[in-house]
């Protein structure tokens, strides 16, 4: 299934094959980047450093910590925590 990734901020919209949604995305390349899910995920999107702390959230989740961790975290602390694509949850 084709879906569409916001080149700026990262997010990701799924429209149905052949609706006016997907017309629209598609005619604008320069914004939304068409991208091939694969078994119907997409790989996760590092938010935009402003985005809301629930999105922070789902994303520390993609990368192995616990929603009670995350949660705990400030959206700013995560943002710095998740920054570093090395950063692994602690054991």
């Amino acid at each position: 299934m084709l879906s569409y990734r916001n080149r700026r901020t990262g997010e990701v919209h799924v429209p149905e094959p052949g609706s006016w949604m997907a017309d629209r995305l598609d005619g604008l390349p320069q914004v939304w980047e068409p991208v091939e899910s694969v078994e119907g995920t997409l790989p996760p999107v590092r938010p935009a450093r402003s985005a809301r702390k629930s999105e922070w959230v789902a994303y520390a989740l993609t990368r192995g910590y616990t929603r009670e961790d995350a949660e705990s975290l400030s959206r700013d602390d995560l943002a710095r925590l998740l920054d570093d694509p090395d950063a692994e949850p602690e054991a």
